[in-house]
C-alpha cells in the first residue's frame, strides 16, 4: 500500500485497510468527502437509537437498523442473523437492500455455525472481514458465483452481544473493494451493540409476555373467584369465576371502589361490597352468603399482594364455593342429631337398669357378676358421654350452642371442675389436685355450664393419658388483662409433629390411640370452639413422656370479656344426664 504522508494542522486519524483478516495501521489526511461520510454515520447512528425508543417489534427494529446504516455508508446490503433453534445454523432474521428470495432461502437451508464470515463470527464472537471476498482464498469456490451475481466485495461480519454470549450476527456488504476505518468500525460495533440490546429486550419481552398470558390463563381457568384491590381498594382485577359467582361483569367493577354508596346502584353490587368489607387481616378466612336465585355460601380468603421488595402493593379476595360442603355437612350433622337424640333415651334407661344391679335391689350379686355389670356400666357412660360430645359439635357446627353469660368467680368454677372429676381420677389412679390462689381473682364474664364442659374435657384429657401414680394439676396466673388457666399432666405427652393437629375434631394422637381405644378425638376441638367464643384462647406446651400443659386464657378487661346477657342467669351446675 502507498504511504500515506502527515500534513501538519490538518486533522489526521488511523485507519485499518483489511487484506483478508489483517489490519494494518497507517495514516491519512481526514478529507471533506470523509467528514461528510462520518456526519452520515453519526446520523445513522442517532437513527438506530430512535428505533430502540419507538418500536416494539424487534423486526420492524432491526430492519430500521439496517437501513439507516446501510443509506449511510453507502452499503449494498445490511442483515442481521440469527440461530436456529438447535443453534447449530444461522439464517437471516432481517435485512437492507437484498432480494426477498436470498432471506427466505437463508430461513429453508440456513448456514452452518462456523461456515463463512457470519458463521465463524457467530461461532467465535470476534469481527470477520475482508475487504474483497470475491479475491479471498477462504471463499469457497463453490460460492465464488453466489458473491459476484449479488455483486457485492467489501464484507465484514460482527457477532451480537449480551456481555459474553452471542446472541446473533450481523453484516454490512459493500458494493466495491472496501478500506475498513477505525471510525467505520467504531460506529459499525455501536450499532451492533443497539441491535443486540434490542434482540435481547425482544427475547425478554416475548418471555415476559409468554408469562404473563400464561399466568392470566391460569388465573382465568381457576374454579375459584379472584378479585384484586390496589392499595386505594380500587378493583383492578375480577376473573370470570368472580363474575359467575357475583353475577356482575368485569366492566362494571373494575376501576371502581366497592363502598356502601356504589353497592346501592345494584344489589349485586352489594355483595361485592360486602364482601370487600368483611372484617379480615390477612390469610384470614370468612364466610359470605350470596342470596339470589342459588344461595350460594362463599368462603372468603384475603391474601396480600407484595412486590419483590416485600412492599405490599394490593389485596386479593379469594372466593371458594363451600355451598355442596356446607349442605354436606348439614346433613351429616342432621343425621348425628337425629341418631344422637334417638340413641340417648335407651341408654339412659340402660344407665338406670345397670345403676340398680349394682346397688343390688333386687338381690345380691356374685363378685363376678358384680364385676360385669360394672364394666358394662362403664362402656354404656362412655357410650352416653359420646353422644353428648356428638350432639355438643353438632350443635356447635349449626350456630345452636346458645351461651349464657355472666360475671362469674373462675375459682369457684374450677373447683366445682375437680369436684365433677374427682371420681373419675380416683379409679384412674391419678391424683388431682387444684392450687388455690393466695388473693382474690379479678371476675370472668362466661357461660358457666360451657366453661366448666371445656375445663371439664381438659381435666379428663389429662386423667385419661396420664398413667397410674401420676397427677393433673389446676393453677391459674394473671396477666395484664386477662387470667390464664393451667391444666398440666405428668401423662404421655404429645410429639411435636401431631401439636398442631391436636384440636381438630375427631384427631387423636398415635400415643393416645393405643393407651385409649375409645375415645372420640372431640373433647379438645369442644373445648377450644367454647374458649374462643368467651373471646379467649387455648394453646399447649408438650413434651412426650413428660406431660401435657394446656393454657386457657380469658379476658378480664370489660371491653373485651363477653357481655353478660341481661335478665337471664345461667345454670349453676351442668345439668345431670
Amino acid at each position: 500500500m502507498q504511504k500515506m504522508t502527515t500534513v501538519k494542522k490538518r486533522k489526521e486519524y488511523r485507519t485499518f485497510s483489511l487484506t483478508p483478516g489483517v489490519f494494518t495501521d497507517t495514516k491519512r489526511v481526514l478529507t471533506p468527502a470523509e467528514q461528510e461520510r462520518r456526519r452520515r454515520l453519526l446520523s445513522a447512528l442517532a437513527r438506530s437509537s430512535q428505533f430502540l425508543a419507538i418500536e416494539k417489534r424487534i423486526d420492524t427494529i432491526l430492519e430500521g437498523i439496517a437501513k439507516s446504516v446501510g443509506q449511510a455508508i453507502q452499503a449494498k446490503y445490511v442483515n442481521f442473523w440469527d440461530f436456529t433453534p438447535d443453534k447449530k445454523n444461522v439464517y437471516i432474521r432481517a435485512a437492507y437492500g437484498m432480494q426477498p428470495q436470498y432471506i427466505e432461502h437463508s430461513k429453508k437451508d440456513p448456514l452452518p455455525l462456523g461456515s463463512a464470515w457470519i458463521g465463524r463470527a457467530m461461532q467465535t464472537g470476534k469481527v470477520w472481514a475482508t475487504s474483497n471476498v470475491q479475491k479471498d482464498p477462504r471463499l469457497p469456490s463453490s460460492w465464488l458465483p453466489a458473491a459476484k451475481k449479488q455483486g457485492y466485495h467489501g464484507l465484514v461480519c460482527m457477532p451480537l452481544k449480551i456481555q459474553d454470549r452471542t446472541i446473533g450476527g450481523m453484516c454490512i456488504y459493500y458494493p466495491k473493494v472496501h478500506e475498513f476505518e477505525p471510525f467505520e468500525m467504531t460506529i459499525a460495533g455501536i450499532v451492533a451493540n443497539q441491535a443486540a440490546t434490542a434482540v435481547e429486550n425482544s427475547r425478554i419481552f416475548d418471555e415476559l409476555g409468554a408469562e404473563r398470558l400464561k399466568t392470566l390463563s391460569i388465573v382465568r381457568s381457576l374454579n375459584d373467584g379472584l378479585i384484586m384491590y390496589d392499595l386505594a381498594d380500587t378493583v383492578i382485577f375480577f376473573n370470570p369465576r368472580a363474575e359467575e359467582l357475583l353475577g356482575l361483569k368485569t366492566r362494571d367493577v373494575v376501576g371502581k371502589t366497592p363502598s356502601q354508596s356504589f353497592a346501592k346502584k345494584d344489589a349485586r353490587l352489594k355483595d361485592l361490597s360486602a364482601i370487600h368489607r368483611l372484617p379480615q387481616a390477612d390469610y384470614e378466612n370468612g364466610e359470605y352468603v350470596v342470596e339470589g336465585t342459588r344461595r350460594t355460601i362463599l368462603l372468603v380468603t384475603r391474601i396480600p399482594v407484595r412486590d419483590e421488595a416485600g412492599m405490599k402493593i394490593g389485596s386479593v379476595q379469594v372466593l371458594h364455593d363451600v355451598t355442596h360442603e356446607r349442605e354436606v355437612e348439614q346433613l351429616k350433622s342432621n343425621f348425628l342429631t337425629t341418631a344422637s337424640h334417638q340413641l340417648r333415651t335407651p341408654l339412659a334407661g340402660i344407665k338406670w337398669a345397670l345403676e340398680a344391679l349394682l346397688r343390688e335391689e333386687d338381690g345380691s350379686l356374685t363378685a363376678v357378676q358384680k364385676e360385669m355389670v360394672q364394666k358394662t356400666f362403664q362402656t354404656n357412660e362412655h357410650l352416653i358421654t359420646l353422644i353428648n360430645d356428638l350432639l355438643d359439635v353438632s350443635r356447635i357446627e349449626e350456630g345452636r350452642l346458645g351461651y349464657i353469660y355472666a360475671l362469674t368467680d373462675p375459682v369457684s368454677l374450677v373447683k366445682d371442675v375437680v369436684a365433677e372429676s374427682e371420681e373419675e381420677a380416683v379409679r384412674h389412679g391419678v391424683t388431682l389436685s387444684f392450687v388455690e390462689p393466695g388473693h382474690t381473682l379479678p371476675q370472668v364474664s362466661v357461660d358457666q355450664e360451657k366453661m366448666r364442659l371445656a375445663i371439664g374435657n381438659l381435666v379428663d384429657n389429662g386423667v385419661r393419658y396420664t398413667p397410674k401414680g401420676g397427677t393433673v394439676t389446676l393453677s391459674f396466673q394473671e396477666e395484664e388483662g386477662a387470667l390464664l388457666l393451667a391444666v398440666r399432666d405428668t401423662g404421655i405427652g404429645i410429639s411435636p409433629e401431631e401439636q398442631a393437629f391436636i384440636f381438630n375434631k375427631f384427631f387423636r394422637a398415635k400415643n393416645a390411640a393405643v393407651r385409649e381405644t375409645e375415645g372420640s378425638g372431640l373433647g379438645l376441638y369442644i373445648a377450644k370452639n367454647i374458649v374462643e367464643h368467651h373471646h379467649g384462647t387455648i394453646r399447649l406446651e408438650s413434651q412426650e413422656n413428660v406431660g401435657t400443659t394446656f393454657i386457657i386464657q380469658l379476658p378480664t378487661s370489660p371491653d373485651k370479656m363477653p357481655e353478660p346477657t341481661a335478665g337471664k342467669r345461667p345454670p349453676q351446675k351442668a345439668p345431670a344426664e
